[in-house]
């Protein structure tokens, strides 16, 4: 008997093997009848109604958006909070903390004994009376403000600057001849209850206010850390006790109309700028600084992110984020810190508009700002002397509240990653007159002592026996985001590990078995 076309192609039809498909058709009904996913089992049951496995179809996949939705909130959330920042301990050891840098700066920025000498050493001209070019010297004044006399003196810094120049001096040597020394300013200090000369402790140290005294302040690159002076107690006897001469007769040059001395309270590593802790110390007066100390540390995980990532940086990565390619840098620091980077930003605008940085920066082969420099120091003083260099304040009105970019950071500076702050509190009283100094004492007698009058006394100590420890640390690790997906998961769709592998086994073992029988299948039928 003749077969019909319609048999042929039947039964050729029945011969071939499934198309894919056909096969994950198959595996796909097979897997929501087996799987423990909830509502897939009432998708797949062919004896309900078409509207009712409809339904449940739209509920299952309503449930999976709905998970995906929350996952991908909390990665968006994950990725804008990275880090977390947290109190450790309110009851961290004093004795962890360094002892904050003490930088000391006269008010009187020039002492007039000094220079009255260095005039009188001077090769001036003929027609310029020694006594004119003192009062002249007072101009010096402008490097560290410019525009402080408040009228042109461009004339006058010129003549003044080239008899500088005459007689072969650079700025820096001129200030250090006309500035009181830290033996003069300084009379005595008492370090732990330890009378000693104030030059065992502070040395003469260059800060945005000029030439001033410092006491636990590193510049130099290099230092050791083990050399920073701790503190394991509290009180004003366990601290820095300093004894000031003020001397208001020896006054030439001062910035501001007081008497006294400048104190900053700062890092050890901080460059002194007027972001430090400061405090007026007047004539004839006592002193009580206290000094509540903070730590933030950020934990080992925290290196592991990005820096873009956790928007803080450690000292050992600044020299190849931020001077590689060759770029040069302007000043020295020990160590990197955001403050310092803020400073060497400043100076990389000076030196770019003026050519030059100013001498109370630590130098590094620039040339030195003289008084020809000094009005363009003052026409861009806006662009330096601000919190965000370069940027002309007084012109920007809609400045961004929050920046996310850490390249849109002032000069790319990025906020350390472990710092000390060094917040303080103080009182003061005012000083006996008729009471005298002698050996870490006070006393009446006269006889072998120090008088008290026109000087002034400084308690720099911790305000107690434990401060504040923050600590820094990776606000969703993989085990964090690991555990998140898997509870939404679990709850929109009674998500498990194991159906991890129920997919692996329906879509993608399975298949592939399927798939090789029926070739072998069809091989034996072609036998």
């Amino acid at each position: 008997m003749r077969k019909t076309k319609a048999q042929i192609r039947s039964k050729a039809a029945a011969a071939e093997p499934p198309k894919l498909w056909s096969i994950l058709k198959k595996q796909a009904a097979e897997f929501c009848r087996e799987t423990g996913l909830h509502g897939y089992k009432y998708i797949s049951q062919t004896q309900r109604s078409k509207t009712e496995r409809i339904v449940w179809a739209l509920m299952v996949f309503t449930s999976l958006c709905c998970a995906v939705v929350l996952m991908k909130m909390t990665w968006n959330y994950y990725a804008t909070h990275p880090t977390l920042t947290v109190i450790e301990s309110t009851h961290h050891g004093i004795w962890n903390y360094p002892f904050p840098a003490i930088t000391v700066c006269n008010i009187n920025r020039m002492s007039y004994n000094l220079t009255k000498e260095f005039v009188d050493n001077l090769e001036i001209p003929a027609n310029v009376s020694k006594q004119f070019l003192l009062q002249e010297m007072r101009l010096l004044n402008e490097l560290v403000v410019p525009g402080v006399f408040g009228y042109d003196v461009r004339r006058n810094l010129t003549y003044l600057q080239d008899i500088i120049d005459h007689n072969d001096l650079s700025i820096l040597d001129v200030m250090k001849m006309i500035t009181g020394n830290c033996s003069s300013l300084l009379v005595t200090c008492k370090w732990k209850g330890v009378l000693s000369p104030c030059d065992k402790y502070f040395r003469q140290s260059i800060s945005r206010d000029g030439l001033c005294c410092s006491f636990n302040y590193y510049t130099s690159p290099g230092t050791i850390t083990d050399k920073i002076k701790k503190s394991a107690s509290c009180g004003y006897e366990t601290g820095m006790t300093i004894l000031i001469n003020g001397e208001p007769n020896d006054y030439h040059a001062s910035i501001i109309g007081s008497f006294g001395v400048k104190v900053m309270i700062h890092y050890s590593f901080d460059y002194p700028d007027f972001n430090a802790e400061i405090q007026l110390i007047q004539l004839n007066s006592q002193y009580f600084v206290s000094v509540n100390p903070s730590e933030m540390y950020s934990k080992p995980e925290v290196r592991n992110l990005a820096i873009s990532t956790r928007k803080c940086i450690f000292n050992d990565e600044a020299d190849e984020l931020l001077f590689r390619d060759g770029k040069e840098r302007n000043l020295t620091y020990t160590t990197y810190t955001y403050h310092n980077c803020l400073a060497e930003c400043r100076a990389t605008v000076v030196r770019a508009k003026c050519g030059c940085v100013p001498f109370y920066f630590p130098q590094n082969s620039t040339r030195i700002c003289n008084l020809r420099d000094i009005h363009c120091l003052q026409e861009y003083q806006t662009l330096f002397d601000t919190s965000w260099p370069g940027i002309n304040l007084t012109a920007q009105k809609n400045l961004p509240r929050t920046i996310s970019d850490v390249g849109r950071r002032p000069c790319g500076c990025i906020p350390d990653c472990s710092l000390y702050h060094y917040p303080i509190e103080y009182s003061f009283g005012k000083l006996d007159p008729s009471v005298y100094y002698k050996n870490g004492g006070f006393s009446k007698n006269p006889h072998n002592t120090t008088s008290l009058r026109n000087h002034s006394m400084l308690h720099v100590f911790f305000n107690d026996l434990v401060g504040f420890q923050y600590r820094r640390s990776v606000n969703y690790s993989w085990r964090n985001l690991f555990a998140s997906f898997g509870g939404l998961l679990g709850l929109f769709a009674g998500f498990s590990l194991m159906s991890i592998f129920e997919f692996l086994y329906f879509f993608v073992i399975r298949v592939i078995t399927d798939a090789y029988f029926n070739n072998s299948t069809k091989h034996n039928n072609a036998r």
